[in-house]
């Protein structure tokens, strides 16, 4: 069992290699927080103020937070894709996410996307994982209230920003595809596809529909639910054949669009104004199709008032990545058409289906009736059947996935 001196020897030997570039000759280091249960299955997350000098003795101060994969070698046994999604998301912020502002700057952006914290470095040994960024709730930024559907105000700064990056995808692609088709390399692998197939997550989605099913029995047409359940025989086929497609518009995407990745700057107490987003959680970034970004983000946060209005919400979508493509010299815009887009939607639209169910549901559900995967996995229980937990509020539930499965089966998404 890891004690406090060793969880703060282990953090001052990451931080000498994650802050190497900062060149600090001395530091000391205060933990300030820590993730609670159910903010992330797959890591941990310490935060921190580290005080120092540097080389030219000036004294330097940082607000960090450091991600960090769990210390559970059984857990990383049983599920060893959770440690490539540290790998992967290291990667973005050491190569993509630089291109991407290199890019939009040499084009005379000046409100570009960089809705990500600014990433100091990476430790990584055989047993850990650490990826060290900056405190961004030190600046005001902060997550939505949990379980409440994110306003109008909210889902519009997000899918501008959604729509920034995946135009600099499109355009970055388009006019630099040796540097893109470079950068692709350490995308090659479609970890969604890995996650279901080498540790039987495939059945937990397939359980998460066929609950939804059962909770929605007595509410739903019977029709409507029939149509619904047949998400599940396509869990394998989202998850693989879908999301690598390559005949449909193609980008890096974000991958994990779920409420608790994305923080806001909110500019009043009320937390009714934003200003501001910070997209994070990284990990399962790849490239596809960016409807995978856009109906997780929407059907995990969605309103059931705006998703009566979703097709507003799509178009403006479209206009802001259509705008943005233009502002970085991209023809994509002029052939790619709305028709073209809300056909992506329908065949895209399924990955959001599935993935948002189990994040629904985690906010409807009480801290001590989540499973702690790590502790799961040392006791040698498996990893996926904990993730079968019952939700404390079912109501709450079953009212945020009625419409959203009403919607899917009227307008042909499953």
């Amino acid at each position: 069992m890891e004690t406090k001196t060793d969880r703060n020897s282990d953090i001052r030997k990451w931080l000498k290699v994650a802050l190497a570039e900062e060149n600090l000759e001395s530091f000391s280091v205060k933990i300030t927080g820590s993730s609670e249960k159910g903010d992330g299955y797959v890591g941990d997350v310490f935060f921190l103020v580290v005080t120092g000098i540097d080389k030219q003795g000036k004294n330097k101060e940082y607000d960090l937070v450091l991600k960090c994969s769990k210390s559970s070698a059984a857990l990383m046994e049983s599920v060893p894709v959770f440690t490539k999604g540290f790998v992967r998301e290291a990667y973005l912020y050491q190569h993509v996410f630089p291109l991407f502002k290199q890019f939009q700057i040499s084009k005379g952006i000046e409100k570009l996307f960089d809705s990500v914290p600014k990433y100091y470095g990476v430790y990584s040994d055989d047993f850990r994982h650490v990826i060290v960024l900056e405190n961004l709730k030190k600046l005001g930024y902060d997550l939505w209230p949990k379980a409440k559907p994110l306003s109008r105000e909210v889902i519009d700064i997000v899918i501008k920003n959604y729509a920034k990056f995946h135009a600099t995808s499109v355009a970055l692609e388009e006019q630099c595809p040796e540097n893109f088709q470079k950068l692709l390399k350490g995308l090659a692998e479609n970890l969604a596809k890995e996650f279901i197939e080498t540790s039987d997550f495939a059945n937990m989605f397939q359980s998460a529909v066929e609950e939804v099913y059962e909770l929605l029995t007595e509410d739903v047409k019977k029709e409507i639910l029939e149509q619904w359940l047949k998400l599940k025989e396509k869990v394998y086929f989202i998850f693989g054949e879908l999301i690598s497609a390559t005949d449909d518009l193609k980008v890096i995407s974000h991958g994990d669009s779920w409420v608790n990745n994305f923080l806001y700057k909110f500019e009043n107490e009320e937390k009714t104004t934003v200003s501001r987003v910070a997209i994070l959680d990284w990990q399962v970034s790849k490239f596809t199709s960016p409807v995978t970004d856009l109906s997780y983000f929407l059907f995990a946060g969605i309103s059931k008032e705006d998703l009566a209005d979703i097709d507003t919400i799509l178009r403006d979508y479209y206009k802001y990545l259509c705008e943005y493509l233009r502002r970085l010299s991209s023809k994509f815009a002029d052939t790619y058409t709305l028709e073209n887009f809300f056909d992506d939607w329908k065949k895209y639209g399924q990955y959001g289906l599935v993935m948002c169910i189990m994040p629904i549901k985690t906010l409807y559900s009480k801290k001590k009736d989540l499973p702690d995967l790590a502790e799961i996995a040392d006791r040698g229980l498996n990893v996926v059947e904990s993730l079968k937990f019952e939700t404390s509020d079912k109501n709450g539930f079953k009212n945020r996935l009625k419409p959203i499965v009403e919607y899917a089966v009227k307008n042909n998404l499953v």
